[in-house]
């Protein structure tokens, strides 16, 4: 078989495996099938951004979060003084939730904004997520990535220390096969730190197959692995919002 042919082989399973995926892509999911996904974020989105004109405001008024549409795109995120989010055109990536919760465990709510880039085929489930986590001083760090097809289910304490870990999603292309990527994180430090090496199989590389496959892949060097691995490192970005 030709190059060009594996390539359209792989794009044709590519399309064959996403058409039902959802977090974790449930045909390929980093965890064991027996023992299911661990425990994860429960917490429901704050507006539904599918729908124009939604709106949140917090109690006491100072939490906003405000979606408008028409006539104009409008998307709001703003405590008190402070605005995180102030988008104002409808180019991609668009935002479609936003959790308010207190993810890193330091007793103050912080905000999950998850935008996706609109694409097609494998692209349609590619999310640049924002953590915007609080400070003591009212301050927010945030921080921004790219995973896929993300959800709460992307947040978890996998070590039952009480702390959230979180799992960040990517493709591999090889030179033979194509896989999908995991890499878990943590957060210390108002920033997310790689946690590969604390659990056991990751980080994982998870071939794509025409069956379901949940199999860590033998076919890659650790040399690749970490190379990958450290690409997705350094592609998290920081930036405090006072």
């Amino acid at each position: 078989m030709g190059r060009y042919s594996k390539y359209i082989l792989s794009i044709l399973i590519l399309f064959y495996c996403c058409d039902s995926a959802s977090a974790y892509f449930e045909n390929y999911p980093p965890y064991k099938f027996k023992n299911g996904p661990p425990k994860h974020l429960q917490d429901e989105p704050l507006i539904h951004l599918d729908y124009d004109g939604t709106e949140f405001k917090s109690g006491d008024g100072k939490v906003s979060v405000i979606l408008t549409k028409t006539p104009n795109y409008s998307f709001l995120v703003q405590e008190g003084k402070s605005v995180l989010v102030n988008k104002k055109n409808d180019e991609p990536p668009l935002p479609t939730r936003i959790y308010w919760v207190d993810v890193d465990k330091n007793g103050l709510k912080d905000f999950i904004v998850i935008y996706n880039y609109q694409m097609v085929g494998l692209g349609g489930y590619e999310d640049m997520i924002e953590i915007f986590l609080k400070r003591e001083n009212n301050s927010y760090q945030k921080i921004c990535y790219n995973s896929m097809s993300s959800g709460p289910e992307d947040f978890f304490d996998l070590d039952k220390d009480g702390r959230y870990e979180v799992v960040i999603t990517d493709f591999y292309s090889g030179d033979e096969h194509n896989y999908f990527t995991y890499n878990i994180y943590e957060f210390k430090d108002y920033k997310l730190v790689n946690a590969d090496t604390k659990f056991k199989d990751f980080p994982k590389f998870v071939w794509i197959t025409f069956k379901p496959n949940d199999k860590n892949t033998t076919h890659l060097t650790k040399k690749q692995k970490v190379l990958h691995t450290n690409e997705k490192n350094n592609s998290i970005k920081y930036r405090e919002v006072k």
